[in-house]
This record gives structure tokens, sequence and C-alpha cells, in this order.
């Protein structure tokens, strides 16, 4: 075999790199590829979930109207009554997601309340809706445990009246009154923060008791009074275990729904970016209307003390005032002083007030 003979001044030939894999192969164990897919889920899951930074811009109403927003829980009937009071209308419903708004320029009276048609509108004015002196801006709010207290915080600020809807039939008893309860222990903590703030009166609220077709026309002023009473109950004990537990906001959140996202989220999520060296997370967000900054975190919500008196509840000691109503979005020809007028009128003036 012939020797390679080194040539005197000839380039040597150059050596070709090694690319060094980043990682290397003995490295990758099943346990550090599981715990890398961990977190990286963990993280993708905090993302989604955790509350958007971005405000809500909100369209300018109107000069000379008013606000009014339907707050309540889950199935209590605060879109079916949104739609009754904008179209006089009863439409099968589903729960909401997000806001419905409308201007309401007209009101339905109980002649018109047999759905006439725009024909028979024209020929028989008196019969038709009524224009109103004052529009309104209504105000539809989920009631989500994840969703209502961002929405409230967005809306209570510029709001003139509040209409609590609460289903008369199963909204305040069983486990139900607790819901109820609970979602009305944000709202008069929000207003309770917003007057404080603003040094101004928080806006009335009246307790809505829909679906009153439901109930025998006999029974109204005792389905009344036992909500009252019930409702009061809860909202009694809700007082005690602000004052006594140590962690007041985890003693009023009864269910894993109402758990606030954005304080579980944001504590992973600062936990996640302590591992990489990215700081913490910012503080929760606060939705600015009208200049006034309102918490939109539950659990800071339920911080604030609702409950500004000394002994018992009593709907007579909080600073807002409360009234009380029945009312249905559909008539029941079977219960005569009940579905005649579906205390919608009652309603109609309360707002016009």
């Amino acid at each position: 075999m012939a020797t390679p003979v080194h040539v005197a001044g000839a380039a040597s030939p150059l050596a070709t790199p090694e690319v060094a894999p980043l990682i290397a192969m003995g490295t990758l164990s099943p346990m550090r590829i599981f715990v890398s897919l961990a977190v990286l889920l963990v993280f993708l899951l905090v993302a989604f979930f955790s509350p958007r930074n971005a405000p809500t811009k909100r369209k300018a109403q109107p000069k000379g109207t008013s606000t009014v927003v339907l707050a309540g829980p889950m199935g209590a009937g605060k879109t079916a009554l949104f739609y009754k009071l904008l179209y006089n209308q009863h439409l099968m419903t589903h729960t909401s997601m997000e806001e419905n708004e409308a201007l309401v320029e007209s009101k339905w009276t109980t002649a018109s309340n047999d759905g006439l048609d725009e024909k028979s509108a024209k020929e028989h004015p008196q019969l038709g809706p009524e224009k109103l002196q004052r529009p309104y801006h209504l105000v539809d709010t989920p009631g989500h445990p994840r969703l209502r207290t961002r929405s409230l915080t967005q809306f209570l600020p510029t709001t003139d009246r509040v209409v609590f809807v609460v289903d008369a039939i199963n909204g305040t008893s069983g486990k139900s009154v607790q819901e109820t309860g609970e979602h009305l222990h944000v709202v008069l903590s929000l207003l309770s923060e917003l007057s404080s703030l603003t040094h101004r009166d928080p806006p009335p609220i009246l307790i809505l008791l829909a679906k009153s077709d439901l109930v025998p026309s006999k029974s109204a002023s005792l389905t009344l009074d036992r909500a009252r009473q019930s409702l009061a109950r809860e909202m009694e004990r809700r007082r005690v275990a602000s004052h006594t537990s140590s962690n007041r906001a985890g003693a009023r959140l009864e269910g894993m729904d109402a758990i606030p996202a954005s304080a579980t989220s944001q504590s992973i999520l600062q936990s996640i970016m302590g591992l990489f060296g990215l700081g913490t997370a910012p503080p929760p967000f606060e939705q600015e209307v009208a200049g006034v900054g309102l918490p939109s975190d539950e659990a800071e919500v339920l911080n604030i003390s609702a409950f500004n008196f000394e002994g018992e509840f009593a709907w007579e000691k909080l600073d807002v005032q409360i009234e009380w109503a029945m009312a249905s979005v559909k008539e029941d020809k079977a219960t005569p002083g009940v579905g005649s007028t579906s205390g919608l009128e009652t309603l109609l003036e309360w707002i016009e007030r």
C-alpha cells in the first residue's frame, strides 16, 4: 500500500467540526420528559384561565338615560326578563357567558301583553308600546361564579338601579339559597366598596322573585315572606362566618365553582415564573370605569365588609335600600292576579322612579 507523502508548503486538510446536541441523549430520562410536559401543561392551563389584563372599553350611553343592571345566580331568569322588557316576548334562553346590553325606549302595558303584531299596533296605538320619557340602559350580567364578579365590577360603578333576580320556586331553599346568598354577598360587597370610594349612596336594589307564574296567587305574599326570612338566615350565616374565620374569603366561597380563578391561577403562575426567573405575576386586574377602580377578584371582593352594623343581620341594617317584588315573563291564566299583570308593571314603576 502506498504511503501518503507530505509535500512541503501544501495546505493541511481542514477538520470538519462536529455538532454536539444541546441535551445529551442520556439525560432524557422518562421522568425528565414527564416533568417537562407537566410544567408545560400547567403553564398553558394557567395562561388560559388567568384573567385578561386589557380593560374592556365600553360605549358611551346616550345622555339622559339611566342604567339598570340585572344580577343574580344562574337559572334565575335574568336573560328571559331582559328580552321580555326589551321585546315583550317570552324567549327560550340558556346560561349567558357574557353580558347582554340594550337601550330600552318603550314599556309594554297590561293591555299590550297579548302580543300585538306591528299592523295591529298601528291600528290601535293605545294598545301598543308606550314610549318612555327616560329610556334606560339595560344590562343582563352572567350568573356563573367565575364570570359574575368581573361583570359586576364593570357595570356597577355607573348603574342607577340593580334588579337582583331570584327563582321564586327554587332560589331560596336548600343549596340554592347558599348560591343566592353568595351572589348577593358579592353585590353588597361591591356596592359597599363603591360607596366608600365615591362617597355617594349606593344604588337601590330590587330583589325580584321571578317565575311567579308558578306560584298560586293566594301564596304570593307567603312566598315573599318566606324568601325574605330564608335569605336573611343565609346572610346572617355568612356574616358570622366573615367575622369568625381566619380566612374570610375562603370561608365564604362555598363550592368548587365559586373558587376565584384569578387567585388560584395567579399563585400557580407566580410559582412557575419564579422557577424560570421571570419575576412575579402582575397584581389582580382592576377594571376602571368612570374613574373608580373596583377589584374583580372574588376573594378580594369578599374581604370587603358588607355588614357594617352590630348584631344579627336584618335587611333594614344594610346601607343599601332593599325592596322586594314578584314577576313573571309569561302569563298563567290558571292563576288570576299573578299572570294577568305578571308583576312587570311593579318592576317598571320601580325602574322609572
